[in-house]
Formats: structure tokens, sequence, C-alpha cells
């Protein structure tokens, strides 16, 4: 077995809007710009699915049976790959009805280590380069986690090898990062030793207001040697990129925040 897997990094928040899906989407298109010949899969755990359909997958899917995450953790059973709309980023995808799988994931006799299960199986190839299994076919593994501490969410934690948490410089999102320091504990504690937290990520930062920087402080002061060098900066490019469904590097790779990104894919995995 030729192993090629390098990292499986969770993208963690149980709040909305701080970035998850933009940071997993713009470090995978990041990767593969980088390095030609990695191939980085991406994971969508989260009912919005937003992931999904700015890699290029269609909400209509939902509808006809295709084989999506919702299905192979339902079933602890192969995890589907396809292809997306950018060279050498490949989708498990995700689907609305994950907003029911804890109750299915109960029904299994360890919940929180289905998808480590279905991690450990051979791949639903639904491409035509021949995958076989995680381990084998891809260099990173990144997920975007629902924004709550969920089934799901400690699912990922369990198959993960490290943990980035985005947080965006407001009072609400930098209180909540206590709960997720807990839950990581736990899973570190009972179910995976190997976890490690990979970082504490500024999002979405406008440097101009005071409280920001005092928020910024905080976050260094409280988590000292957790905290990212790298600030991921608030800037209209990447809103427009996601309108068009394209990844900040096809739409303007030289934008403050397509630079953020990119030294952000250095900072963690040089």
């Amino acid at each position: 077995m030729v192993t090629r897997l390098k990292e499986v990094l969770a993208v963690v928040n149980n709040k909305g809007g701080v970035g998850k899906t933009t940071t997993v989407q713009s470090l995978a298109a990041a990767l593969v710009r980088e390095h030609k010949d990695y191939r980085v899969l991406v994971v969508d755990l989260d009912p919005q699915m937003h992931l999904s359909i700015l890699h290029g997958w269609s909400a209509a899917n939902d509808h006809m049976n295709i084989p999506t995450i919702y299905s192979a953790m339902r079933h602890a059973t192969n995890i589907p790959v396809y292809r997306t709309t950018r060279e050498g980023v490949f989708l498990v995808p995700g689907d609305t009805t994950m907003q029911d799988v804890d109750s299915d994931l109960f029904r299994q006799m360890n919940p929180k280590k289905v998808l480590q299960k279905c991690f450990g199986l051979p791949l639903d190839d639904h491409t035509d380069i021949g995958l076989t299994t995680i381990i084998e076919s891809f260099d990173y593994v990144l997920i975007d986690c629902p924004p709550a501490l969920s089934q799901s969410t400690y699912n990922a934690m369990t198959v993960a090898t490290g943990l980035l948490v985005p947080v965006q410089m407001e009072g609400l999102s930098v209180n909540g990062l206590g709960n997720i320091i807990l839950a990581m504990r736990e899973v570190q504690s009972e179910l995976n030793p190997n976890l490690k937290l990979r970082g504490l990520l500024p999002t979405m930062v406008d440097a101009r207001p005071k409280i920001v920087k005092e928020f910024v402080d905080y976050l260094r002061r409280s988590y000292q040697g957790y905290v990212c060098q790298t600030m991921i900066r608030r800037n209209v490019k990447m809103n427009e990129a996601q309108t068009m469904a394209k990844d900040i590097y096809d739409y303007k790779p030289y934008s403050p925040v397509g630079i953020d990104y990119e030294m952000l894919c250095k900072e963690l995995f040089n």
C-alpha cells in the first residue's frame, strides 16, 4: 500500500457565518495551486451544502438518490467521491438530510466513529481515475463541519488529525471557543488521541475598528501559541467569487483575501 495522505483537517465552529466553508474551499484551491500533483478531498458535512454547491454540485442531485455523505454515514458504507470544477480537488457531496443524520448514527454501535469506519473502506469512485482508498488516493482531506457540536462534528474530530477553528472577531464567536476546546479534549481523551489543535483562525478581519484589535489581542493572550499568525481579511472579492461559484484563485488570486489564504496554506502545510 502506497500512503499519500498527510493530514485530515476538520474545520469546526459551533457558530455559523464564521468562514468554515470559505476556508475549506480556499485552502483546497491553494494546495493544488501550489502543488500541481496533489489531490485534495473536501467533505461536506453541513446540511446547507454550500461547499458542494461552490464545487459545482447541483442542488437538484439532492432528490435523485445519488450517493452522498449522508448515504455513506447512514449505512456506514463506502464514501462516494466526485470530480469538481477545480482540477485536483475532489468532493464528497453534502446532503440536506444531514440535518437528520444524528438519529441514524445513534442506531449504530459507535455513533461517533461511523465516519472513521467509512474512511477505512474502499471508495465509491465516481471519477474515471481509479481511486482506491482515502489514504492511497489523496494528499489532504478537508472537512467542512456543520455549525453545531453535533454527532457529525464529533465524527469529523474522531477521524481528523488536525482541527482548525475559524473565529470571527466579535464577542459571541470568541466567547464560544471554550465549548469547542472542551469537545476537542473529550475526543482526544476518549476517541482520538492523535487529534491536534492546528490553529484558531481569525476570519473576516477588518483591522480598522479598535474593538477588532482588542478581540485579536484577547485571543492571542487567552490561547497562546494556538492562534494562526495569518489573519483572513474581509474582502468583497471573496463574495464576488462565490456568487459566481468560483474559488478566489479562479477569480482574483492576488486580492488581499487570496493572498491571506495562500499564506495560511503555507503556514499550516509548509
